[in-house]
């Protein structure tokens, strides 16, 4: 390395010094801010009823904006450090169920604003990980953010990140040891069907590798059944070591069991086999 580049690296290090990492909720904020503006303004025309008894209907989408208001504001204290923490939680499960070795290679597949990815960094000495997202414009993360994070945490040299789609990975088959995801594959619109997303995140899964995936699978609005998701990681050539609701292994506070947050999550995990255990 250059000695410029050894100053500009140390810089950056000693600038990441005293900051603290910036990870985003699932929750976009731009929605919670559309239905908080939605109710507030039934809320003012409904005052009007001072002029005419007409304008008490504005009560009726006032209680239904401010209720959907509610729950994600909600949501988003239980996920955040200042309310139960839960996006932590499940992201330390997760990690936990990936059982990373040293010297292992990992994907995540949604990366977001790489709090996953930080975490599967720090859970094996020297494992590498790679994070993809196509971060939208609609939400709220990008890949600066990730890189920036990483430095501050640590593991900048062992991670990387990446802007491709869920749906067309560009690595070759089998590519690494381990690969996650995290309520991303019923975000990936361009694919026939939703479970297809799991089948190319499984493409570039090694042989004898292990995989964790934790998604709204039952949720009919994405998949049509359990057992669509079952044929599709079949499909793929992996097997599946354990299948049940998130609530199953962590307790899930009011409003996270609402179906429209994460009362469909349920948690994927399983191994490709090997070449040898095939045969035989």
């Amino acid at each position: 390395m250059a000695h410029n580049d050894v100053l500009i690296s140390a810089g950056k290090a000693s600038a990441a010094v005293g900051r603290r990492p910036r990870y985003r909720t699932w929750i976009r904020g731009t929605r919670l801010a559309v239905f908080s503006a939605l109710s507030g303004v039934c809320l003012a025309w409904s005052a009007l009823s001072l002029l005419s008894p007409w304008f008490l209907l504005f009560l009726v989408p006032f209680a239904l904006f401010g209720y959907i208001a509610m729950i994600l504001a909600l949501t988003v204290y239980r996920l955040a450090p200042r309310g139960a923490d839960l996006q932590r939680r499940i992201h330390d499960l997760i990690v936990a169920r990936a059982q990373l070795s040293a010297a292992s290679r990992a994907l995540d597949v949604g990366c977001g604003s790489g709090s996953l990815v930080v975490k599967l960094a720090g859970a094996s000495e020297d494992c590498t990980v790679t994070g993809v997202d196509t971060w939208g414009r609609d939400w709220e993360s990008s890949k600066e953010l990730c890189e920036d994070n990483a430095r501050i945490e640590g593991v900048s040299a062992r991670t990387a990140f990446l802007k491709q789609s869920g749906a067309a990975l560009e690595f070759a088959d089998g590519s690494f040891d381990a690969v996650v995801s995290c309520l991303t594959f019923h975000e990936i619109n361009d694919v026939e069907r939703k479970s297809d997303g799991m089948v190319e995140t499984l493409r570039v899964l090694r042989p004898g590798g292990r995989y964790v995936f934790l998604d709204l699978f039952g949720d009919p609005a994405f998949y049509p059944s359990i057992e669509d998701v079952r044929e599709a990681i079949g499909r793929a050539g992996a097997l599946i070591l354990e299948f049940g609701s998130l609530a199953d292994s962590l307790p899930l506070p009011f409003p996270l069991r609402h179906p429209k947050v994460l009362g469909h999550a349920m948690l994927i995990v399983g191994t490709k086999p090997s070449i040898a255990s095939a045969a035989s």
